[in-house]
């Protein structure tokens, strides 16, 4: 797991400066310039997430509650989620599929931290709970089947595209940005099947599209609540794609990013028994006998 994770990190970073490099463009972003970016967006779009986290663990089932059962993974997913979520701003730099006319101080940085570790995992958990709606899963299980494909033509097909968008994405932004935000899922598909796991698209096989479908609207909701919440605050977001439903494609993409990442992260705790992943009471427990009258 650690071994993908670092080597989808090292890619991501050094592929869009190599083609950023071999184009001989500049980035547009010169943060000399740029006022100091308010807090108070910043801290609405991060107490949206919060009241969507919070209604998540604590208003739908708590035997799905990642914070009730499975804290260390939602230590994890929050880690993650902080990363990769620095990870996105670095592609948007060379992409420039939004801009805000303002820079972030250390404060505003923190701040933006803690909303991306608390976006994946709300966005995972919102589809969990989506996902427990009654009947929704049975009906998404008995959609059209896509084909198989194997590990081997996944890595070969997939690697490729995912490398082209990180290089070609950051040398001509303006025809290939889409498939700059494309190519972290496809790379961590083609991570996952070079190492012979499953990805979230396994299931399409058999006609169930549950997970990927609940992971895209959750990714849409919850998306879509952050920058509602940034602009009500008073931010200023400049979305600069040809059309509006790429931002829209975008949010869903997000949330599938999300899945296949808590996938891979979720692989850590695969294999272990109930009481190594759930804590178990501990012994002896009290037993209370009534004495007959």
């Amino acid at each position: 797991m650690l071994i993908r994770l670092a080597l989808f990190i090292c890619l991501t970073l050094a592929l869009p400066l190599a083609g950023h490099l071999l184009s001989g463009g500049e980035t547009a972003w010169n943060f000399s310039e740029l006022s100091t970016q308010a807090v108070t967006p910043l801290l609405t779009s991060l107490a949206a997430v919060l009241a969507i986290f919070i209604a998540v663990e604590f208003g739908g089932n708590r035997q799905r509650s990642l914070l009730k059962l499975q804290r260390s993974y939602l230590i994890a997913l929050s880690v993650a989620g902080a990363v990769i979520g620095w990870l996105l701003l670095y592609l948007n730099r060379y992409a420039e599929s939004w801009l805000m006319p303002a820079a972030f101080d250390i404060t505003g940085m923190l701040i933006l931290t803690a909303l991306f570790a608390l976006l994946l995992p709300t966005v995972l958990g919102l589809r969990t709970l989506l996902a427990s709606l009654p009947g929704l899963l049975q009906r998404l299980a008995r959609l059209p089947a896509m084909p198989a494909i194997s590990a081997s033509t996944t890595v070969n097909l997939l690697a490729p595209l995912a490398l082209l968008g990180l290089i070609g994405g950051a040398a001509w932004p303006e025809y290939l940005f889409w498939m700059m935000w494309l190519s972290p899922l496809l790379l961590l598909i083609a991570l996952q099947a070079l190492w012979h796991e499953r990805s979230i698209f396994a299931e399409l096989a058999t006609g169930d599209w549950g997970r990927v479908l609940c992971a895209a609207l959750s990714g849409l909701l919850v998306c879509n609540i952050v920058v509602l919440a940034f602009r009500l605050g008073g931010g200023t977001l400049l979305v600069q794609v040809p059309n509006a439903f790429f931002a829209q494609l975008g949010y869903a993409l997000f949330g599938l990013l999300s899945l296949q990442l808590g996938d891979v992260i979720a692989e850590h705790w695969r294999g272990k028994t109930r009481g190594e992943v759930f804590k178990r009471k501990s012994f002896p427990i009290p037993v209370v006998t009534k004495k007959d009258q």
